[in-house]
């Protein structure tokens, strides 16, 4: 829990109070740390404080400074588990420009963070429903998926949604509930198979992997390796792989019940090969997460973009390169750099509009592959399959980290001359608050 601000404390206690709030509700919505640590230095640059000191890891956070009459203040707070709410995001985001340029009264910044949480015009539960539905719809065309996968994939994707809704509130450990919910949606799959409603499981399960795969963790666990946070992006590497492995144990044990069935024997499914209808499909993939990720409806035609601009550099590099780590880096970098140049001309976060567009570049399939080759005992499918999952991954995460690196220093380098060159000011009085 966050601490209250308490009566008679200082506008120093008032700021940090607001610093490591706003931290924790930045983490929680799904930003990086990256950001974070910036905006709460411009923030305590702008108010004066001097002897800032920052700690974060995407569990805990901790802050101290002193003010101008060399009185010294500390906060820290835990963080609970993180989602991705991408409008919440871009409004705690805005809020950080607003007290850097405006600097409001320190006793007024609580007040000012509650109404920047506060989503006007979410999406309701079943919008979100409908739009992941719409996004599996087409991830399963992709996959080789007919209108009987199809009816097997709406069900079970309905049931993971609701599952994974049911662990989050309940606080069930992470790696437990995913260890559990892929092994119900996983069974609830292979048994749509086994009762003769749907004859290509493989498709099936590659869909409903996709998604589970912890794909945006490790980007931003990558990003944060990258940019300074050494210590939190191992913690979140190791995080990730841990739940990972809980994911494929909860496939692989589903697969020991329930996966001797004739329409299990070809593992590899077709993939479709139609140019301009993967391009058609990633876009409305895209744009169907951008709602499951809380992107405000004026926006979804950006996320869309995304997507589509990633299968396009996709389609394209993997024809002409055969080494996976190569076109995957590019593509990826490709859909940070779409990102990262829409961040910088809209001064939103590139976590906004970086989120849907690597929609096209999880490796579902070969995560699947992967666990039927255990479950098979065959150990060529496995290290083939492995290998290339992470190759996938570790060019998805090059990729990303190239592009958000070169961004890194770009901002801190502006960050810098914009300290260097501007002097802190008085605080705007309450009654002159806009």
């Amino acid at each position: 829990m966050s601490r209250k601000p308490v009566p008679n404390e200082t506008p120093l206690e008032y700021i940090l109070d607001f610093c490591a709030e706003f931290s924790r509700r930045m983490i929680l919505c799904g930003a990086n740390i990256e950001r974070i640590q910036m905006a709460v230095t411009r923030i305590c640059h702008a108010y004066g404080l001097q002897d800032v000191s920052i700690s974060m890891l995407s569990t805990f956070v901790t802050l101290s400074a002193r003010d101008t009459a060399g009185g010294y203040a500390q906060r820290q707070c835990a963080v609970g588990p993180a989602g991705i709410h991408l409008q919440q995001l871009k409004q705690l985001n805005d809020l950080s420009y607003r007290v850097v340029t405006k600097k409001p009264f320190p006793k007024r910044l609580r007040t000012l963070l509650d109404e920047a949480s506060e989503v006007k015009r979410d999406y309701a539960g079943w919008q979100v429903l409908l739009a992941r539905l719409a996004a599996m719809t087409c991830l399963c065309i992709i996959f080789g998926g007919g209108l009987r996968e199809l009816a097997a994939v709406l069900p079970v994707t309905a049931l993971l949604h609701f599952l994974t809704l049911l662990a989050s509130h309940s606080g069930m450990d992470r790696i437990i509930a995913n260890a559990l919910i892929m092994f119900v949606a996983a069974s609830a799959a292979l048994l749509f198979v086994l009762t003769g409603l749907s004859s290509r499981g493989p498709s099936i399960l590659i869909t409903v992997s996709m998604v589970v795969i912890p794909g945006i963790p490790l980007v931003n666990a990558v990003r944060n390796l990258l940019c300074g946070n050494e210590m939190n992006g191992i913690l979140q590497i190791a995080k990730i792989t841990i739940e990972t492995v809980a994911l494929a144990a909860g496939i692989y044990l589903s697969l020991l019940l329930f996966g001797r069935s004739g329409n299990m024997s070809e593992a590899v499914v077709e993939t479709l090969d139609s140019p301009l209808l993967l391009i058609l499909l990633s876009f409305v993939a895209s744009f169907c997460f951008g709602a499951v990720f809380r992107i405000p409806l004026r926006d979804l035609l950006w996320a869309g973009l995304g997507g589509l601009l990633t299968r396009v550099a996709l389609i394209l590099l993997s024809s002409v390169l055969d080494n996976r780590i190569f076109y995957m880096t590019l593509a990826a970098l490709v859909a940070s750099l779409y990102a990262e140049t829409l961040a910088t001309v809209r001064r939103d976060p590139s976590t906004y509009f970086l989120y849907p567009a690597i929609i096209p570049l999880v490796p579902g399939n070969l995560f699947y592959y992967t666990i039927v080759g255990l479950y098979r005992h065959d150990a060529a499918m496995v290290a083939s399959n492995a290998w290339d999952c992470l190759m996938a991954l570790l060019g998805l995460s090059i990729g990303f980290a190239v592009s958000s690196t070169i961004a890194n220093y770009v901002r801190r380098l502006r960050h810098r001359l914009l300290v260097k060159h501007s002097k802190p000011s008085e605080p705007v009085p309450e009654e002159e608050m806009v």
